[in-house]
Formats: structure tokens, sequence, C-alpha cells
């Protein structure tokens, strides 16, 4: 091949990568939620598939890939083609959480995957089986250190386990840790008895706040819920200083083109200041962020340096 031809074969291959990104999408986009149907993931989800697919004319599909603590979903999309047609809404456990705490994780979030988006972040709830003899936190930490290790808390992911080992580390109490699939079945053991409690975020906890066999006892964010102004926050109610968000955003494959990634980031961030799509998730406990690429990474980065000075204290290792 001589240098003219070359050069000629260069500035054709660039010119079609620009042109196909700039025509993104022109098929179909999948996005995988590496949990069950119904939990917060899930619902972010959807919503903003519904928008993404109005604007652009094309389907976009949902794919619930569940199972390993979300390793399953994640690492599916790590191993896509980097062509912005395949995409990973996760949250804070997948993303933030599962790096500090599996050895043998299959996929690094900060060089494996681009940040597309923030959409939300979700106080979460403290919520007993109402047939547990505690009618507060203070009752609850008094039960838990009068029999250490009875006591059983749904986990529904790495998320939800740190949310509890953090408040055992806070409070000096012993709770054992039951997994379970997913956030949504971790709140239906709660309500069903199978296990004493859970701390599970507004949005997946929504049919346990709902439930009369559920007592809910505080929520984790610094400031009360606007959703639920009558329940005190775990600062309040007696573990000074706890504080627990969780955030739920969207990427994709590390080296997807610049000109695919910025285009779903514009499409999300229009998406979460419609106020139908504000009104959705604000109705359900959420907090609307900004749907930016930018403040995602920057959450993200920060979320892994808080929660990886708990896994280090306490020597947390988990395996799928």
């Amino acid at each position: 091949m001589t240098q003219r031809t070359f050069a000629a074969a260069l500035v054709l291959g660039v010119s079609t990568a620009l042109a196909s990104a700039q025509g993104f999408p022109e098929r179909a986009v999948k996005i995988i939620v590496p949990t069950a149907p119904g939990g917060s993931i899930d619902t972010t989800a959807r919503v903003i598939a519904e928008r993404l697919q109005a604007k652009w004319g094309k389907p976009v599909v949902i794919e619930n890939r569940a199972g390993a603590a979300m390793r399953i979903g994640a690492e599916a999309v790590q191993k896509s083609p980097a062509d912005g047609y395949t995409l990973l809404v996760a949250h804070d456990g997948t993303m933030a959480i599962n790096p500090l705490v599996f050895a043998d994780l299959p996929y690094d979030p900060q060089k494996d995957f681009v940040p597309l988006g923030l959409v939300v972040s979700i106080p979460e709830a403290l919520m007993l089986n109402k047939d547990l003899p505690a009618n507060s936190v203070v009752e609850l930490i008094a039960l838990a250190k009068k029999e250490p290790g009875k006591l059983t808390h749904a986990s529904g992911g790495s998320a939800t386990l740190l949310a509890l080992e953090l408040f055992k580390a806070m409070a000096g109490i012993d709770i054992r840790s039951i997994p379970y699939r997913g956030g949504a079945p971790a709140v239906t053991a709660t309500i069903s008895g199978e296990t004493s409690m859970i701390i599970a975020d507004l949005t997946t906890g929504s049919a346990g706040l709902q439930s009369d066999r559920i007592r809910t006892l505080a929520v984790t964010s610094k400031e009360r819920s606007k959703k639920y102004p009558d329940v005190p926050t775990l600062d309040e109610a007696g573990v000074k200083g706890y504080e627990v968000n969780t955030w739920i955003g969207f990427f994709a494959p590390a080296g997807t083109p610049k000109e695919a990634a910025a285009t779903i980031e514009a499409a999300i961030k229009e998406a979460v200041a419609q106020p139908e799509v504000r009104a959705r998730f604000e109705s359900t406990g959420a907090v609307v962020r900004s749907g930016g690429a930018d403040e995602m990474r920057q959450l993200l980065a920060a979320d892994v340096a808080k929660w990886a000075k708990l896994v280090k204290e306490k020597n947390i290792a988990l395996t799928p």
C-alpha cells in the first residue's frame, strides 16, 4: 500500500466512523439491568428507556441479567462491542462496592466503562418485620446486643450489605446477613418474616414501606425524605453520623465513540429534565440528579474511597 493510498484509507475510515457516530442510533439499543425486575435499578432503566425510545424513534430494549451480586450483567456489558448499542444501568453496589469486596471481580468499573449519566440518588430505609419486638432504632440496637447474631438482614446485593455493615459498625452490634437475588426479593423476605429486617432504598423498598407487615424505623439520608417526612433519619434516631444513599447511573463499555456517548448523555439529561419524569422518580422518594457524565464519574470515585475504608477495617470479602 502506498503512502497516499494508506492516507486515503485512513481518512475514509475516520470519516465512516464519524458518520456512523453522528447517525447514532441507527438500530435498537439494549439496556442491561444487572438485577431482577422490580427494583430501583430496573425501574430507573425503564423510565429512561421510554424517553430514549421516544426521542430516537428506535427500539430501546431492557434485558434483565441478574445474579452473582450484579456481576453477570455488568460483565455482559463489559464484553459487548463498544459501539453504544449495549448499555448498563447500575448503582453504587455494582460499580463502587463490588470492586472492593470481590477479589476475583472480572471488571474494573473505572477502567472498563464510560460513565454516561447520573440519574437519581435514593435514600434508604431501615425496615423491620412487624413481629420483631422493637419500635425504635434504640430498641433494635438493644435487642441486637442482647442476642448477638440472632437477628437477620435480607441483603439484595453488595450495596445493601455494606449499608448493614456500616450500621453494625457504628452501633456496635452483630446481625447476620442473608443473601437474596436482588433488592425486590430481599424486601419480600422481610415482609414475609424470612428475615428480621432490611436496609433498602426507598424505590426498591416501596412494597415494604406500604406493607402492614413492616415497621419503618428510619431513613439513611442526612435529611428527612420529602416523601416520608415523619420518618426520622438514622442520625436523629440514635446512630450519629450515619448516611447512605443509593445512586443509579448509565454506563457503556470503554472505547465507546465519544460522539455516541455524548448523544446518549444528552438524551439522558433531556429525559431527567422533563417534569413528568422528575415527578415519577420523586413519587418513589428518589432525588433527581443532573443526568451528566461528569457528575457520575466524580460520585463513583468518591464512593469507592468512602467504602474502601469500611471494607478494609472490617476485612469484608465476598464470593459470588
